[in-house]
């Protein structure tokens, strides 16, 4: 394909999506995505657009526009809770190849907030370089899959609670925003409550890439260290739902967990204030778009 600028260059522009550009978005990230159709990246751009609105986000994404005709797109999926800061996951960046030299505008134009905290979960390998370079870390880039059946240990009288933690615990408010919003999303929720205090859990069922075998992956828990120490109980409610395996993302093998460590797999970058802890994708395309989307492919 010819190098040469096309001249609907000098019509480009960077601008925010709009509801109506969807139908047009999900055939240009099925071309540049093509492991998942249009149905499904319109079905996703669905559940983006209404969690943009329901979050209170101020857009859903940026979009190359060449003259009425979108070339590039970059989702952004922003995480608003009261009391805690704003983080935003950017997501399925792809530049049409006659435009590619504008790619970086993009992620420029996305990243100007300097008080919100930028996230990267899913970076294809052809891009990290590039994105270390715009200023993203790598804040872990390795996966522990644990049967947390098998957690030694247990907290006395802990117990487990769908829905709204009972009245008579401590529970953090911004963990109560998240689990809600979670729900929402069809996520599976669970409150581990010991010592008077409820502790919030998010998993969503995953296929680890390049398998048929389906695992609970950790999208968010209170604090790091909170799998292991109440995976007992977190294995029997996963085998009620038919899940045997957890994933969670680490830098190293969980200590206290029984299972193997898979080091290097999906690396996530930040860049901003303050990188996520381990053990929290809350808010992000993982949840965001839906089980469906990674469950057909990964």
């Amino acid at each position: 394909m010819s190098s040469a600028i096309p001249q609907s260059a000098a019509r480009l522009r960077c601008r925010r999506i709009a509801a109506d550009d969807r139908a047009a978005l999900a055939a240009l990230l099925a071309r540049g995505f093509p492991a998942r159709s249009v149905a499904e990246w319109d079905d996703a751009l669905r559940r983006l657009l209404a969690h943009a609105v329901e979050a209170g986000a101020p857009h859903a994404g940026l979009v190359l526009d060449a003259g009425g005709e979108l070339v590039g797109v970059l989702l952004m999926v922003f995480g608003i809770v009261p009391g805690r800061p704003t983080r935003c996951n950017l997501s399925s960046w792809f530049v049409d190849d006659r435009f590619r030299g504008y790619a970086s505008l993009l992620v420029a134009s996305a990243t100007r907030d300097k008080a919100v905290t930028y996230i990267n979960i899913s970076p294809a390998p052809t891009t990290r370089t590039t994105i270390e370079a715009q200023g993203f870390r790598r804040y872990v880039a390795g996966l522990q899959v644990a049967v947390p059946l098998l957690t030694r240990g247990s907290e006395p009288g802990m117990r487990l609670v769908a829905g709204e933690p009972p009245a008579d615990v401590e529970a953090d408010a911004a963990d109560r925003a998240v689990m809600q919003a979670h729900a929402r999303m069809g996520c599976m929720t669970v409150w581990c409550v010991a010592g008077g205090r409820a502790h919030a859990f998010v998993f969503q069922r995953r296929r680890i890439a390049g398998h048929r075998v389906t695992v609970a992956y950790l999208l968010y828990c209170s604090a790091e260290g909170d799998l292991a120490r109440f995976g007992r109980a977190i294995g029997r409610f996963l085998l009620r739902r038919g899940l045997l395996l957890a994933m969670v993302d680490a830098p190293a093998p969980v200590a206290g967990l029984v299972g193997p460590y898979l080091p290097g797999r999906m690396p996530k970058y930040a860049k901003g204030p303050q990188a996520p802890h381990l053990g929290d994708l809350a808010f992000t395309e993982a949840a965001v778009l839906g089980e469906a989307f990674w469950l057909k492919r990964d």
